[in-house]
């Protein structure tokens, strides 16, 4: 991770995103900029938080190491968004859980969590912008796990219909290792799925970068049955 000593590019990050709105004065004093390279980890699991981060430009992957061996992907998180508030808000002091990897060159804010603490924690602006997030990221992740039985397909097209709200019709994929993971299925059910939408006229793609051509179609959901292959 490197200090960025830019003033200016902090400025704008700041205005962009409407920081000053959220975030007060005193606490605004603490911001610093900060750049990660691609391939490098922001935060790795089970270490203490010791700031909050707001991710301006870059992209990150959240995952998680379990016990049994299994790795899961959480999320794939784009700007703007937020990084280390569910620890924040832990009860006890709480450690992270979950490793967060950068997979392009990402610039990010900070806030140090004493600051925050201090500054922050009874403010109404900051405690709401925070409760919105945690929400967003709530029915997010409830939309795409929402059920163990729903089939590859139903998983990938409610994946595909949030990220083009958010991205536009022409997206860019995460690797297939990473998107499959977070999605709960295989590369092989994945790249069957992929080729069914595309088969149907409602996707189109090519190695990481992928089109939406008949949304409308695309949110015509299947009746669901698993598929175990």
């Amino acid at each position: 991770m490197k200090n960025i000593n830019d003033s200016a590019l902090k400025e704008r990050f700041i205005l962009t995103n409407r920081l000053s709105a959220i975030i007060n004065p005193s606490l605004l004093a603490t911001l610093r900029l900060v750049k990660i390279d691609a391939g490098e980890y922001l935060m790795t699991q089970n270490t203490y938080l010791t700031h909050l981060y707001f991710l301006v430009d870059g992209k990150l992957q959240v995952e998680r190491h379990n016990p049994n061996g299994t790795h899961a992907v959480y999320s794939f998180e784009t700007p703007f968004s937020v990084v280390g508030e569910m620890e924040l808000f832990s009860i006890k002091k709480s450690k992270a859980v979950g490793s967060v990897q950068a997979l392009t060159d990402s610039w990010l804010l900070t806030l140090p969590v004493e600051a925050v603490k201090e500054h922050a924690m009874n403010d109404p602006a900051f405690l709401l912008f925070m409760c919105q997030n945690l929400s967003h990221k709530l029915l997010h992740n409830s939309l795409i796990h929402s059920s163990g039985a729903i089939s590859v397909e139903s998983k990938l097209r409610k994946f595909l219909l949030i990220k083009t709200q958010n991205e536009g019709a022409t997206i860019q994929l995460e690797k297939r290792e990473s998107l499959a993971a977070m999605l709960g299925v295989s590369v092989r059910q994945l790249n069957r799925a992929l080729i069914k939408l595309a088969q149907q006229g409602i996707i189109q793609h090519k190695n990481k970068t992928l089109k939406v051509i008949n949304p409308v179609r695309l949110s015509d959901f299947p009746a669901d049955k698993s598929e175990l292959v």
